[in-house]
C-alpha cells in the first residue's frame, strides 16, 4: 500500500479522500493543463491574472505545482498543532486553514472580474472548519483529517448549490443562464445519485468504525 495508514482509516475518511483527490486532480486538469476556447466565460476556466488567461504552459504547470505545493503546506502546518490538543480543535483548525487558502484563491479568480464578495469569501472557511470537525472524530491521521475537510468542504459547498438550487448557473458562464440551456431540464437525472452521495455521507459518518 502506498501510504500505510491507509489501512486503518474508517470508510467515511476514505469516502471523503478520494472525493477530494477527484476534485484536487479535476481542478488541477481544469486550470493549469486542458485548453479549450475561453469565449464563452465570463471567469476564465483556465488559470488567469490581471493580464488575462496564462497560455504558456510551462508556467501554466508550474503555477499548478504551486496549487499542489500550497495543499502539501497547509497539511504540514497541521503537524505543528500540539497532539495535547482535542482533536476536535485540530479539526477545527486544519478545515479552516484549508478553508480560508480556497477562499484566497477564489476570491482573486473570480473577484478579479465580478468583484469581492464577503459573502462567497466566508463559505469555504466556515464549511472547511465544519468539515475539519466532523471529520476530527472519525481519524488521527494528519493527511487524512485535512483530505476529509477537504471532501466535506467540496460537498457542502458545491454538490447543493449546484445541484438543487433551481435555475442555478454557475457565475463563470457570460450568461447566467449558461450556454447549455438543455441541462437545466436534465439536471433532474442526477438528483438520484445526488442524493445517495449525501445518504452515504451521513450513514457512513455514524458509524466510525466502518
Amino acid at each position: 500500500m502506498l501510504y500505510p495508514p491507509a489501512g486503518s482509516q474508517s470508510a467515511f475518511v476514505l469516502y471523503l479522500s478520494v472525493f477530494a483527490l477527484t476534485r484536487i486532480v479535476t481542478e488541477f486538469w481544469k486550470l493549469f493543463v486542458r485548453v479549450e476556447p475561453q469565449g464563452e466565460f465570463r471567469i476564465p476556466t483556465q488559470i488567469h491574472c490581471v493580464t488575462g488567461v496564462v497560455h504558456n504552459p510551462f508556467l501554466r504547470l508550474l503555477l499548478g505545482c504551486g496549487f499542489l505545493a500550497s495543499i502539501y503546506g497547509i497539511g504540514a502546518l497541521g503537524t505543528i498543532i500540539p497532539d495535547s490538543w482535542p482533536r476536535a480543535v485540530h479539526g477545527l483548525l486544519v478545515g479552516l486553514s484549508i478553508g480560508i487558502a480556497e477562499a484566497i484563491a477564489g476570491g482573486y479568480k473570480d473577484g478579479a472580474i465580478e468583484g469581492f464578495s464577503w459573502r462567497k469569501f466566508a463559505k469555504s472557511p466556515s464549511f472547511g472548519a465544519l468539515g475539519g470537525i466532523i471529520a476530527s472524530g472519525h481519524t488521527i491521521d494528519d493527511v487524512f483529517l485535512l483530505l476529509a475537510s477537504i471532501g466535506s468542504m467540496r460537498m457542502f459547498l458545491e454538490l447543493l448549490f449546484k445541484m438543487v438550487v433551481h435555475d442555478y448557473a454557475p457565475g463563470k458562464f457570460r450568461s447566467m443562464r449558461g450556454p447549455f440551456t438543455e441541462w437545466t431540464t436534465w439536471r433532474h437525472h442526477f438528483l438520484t445519485p445526488y442524493a445517495l452521495t449525501w445518504l452515504l455521507y451521513i450513514a457512513l459518518s455514524s458509524h466510525s468504525n466502518w
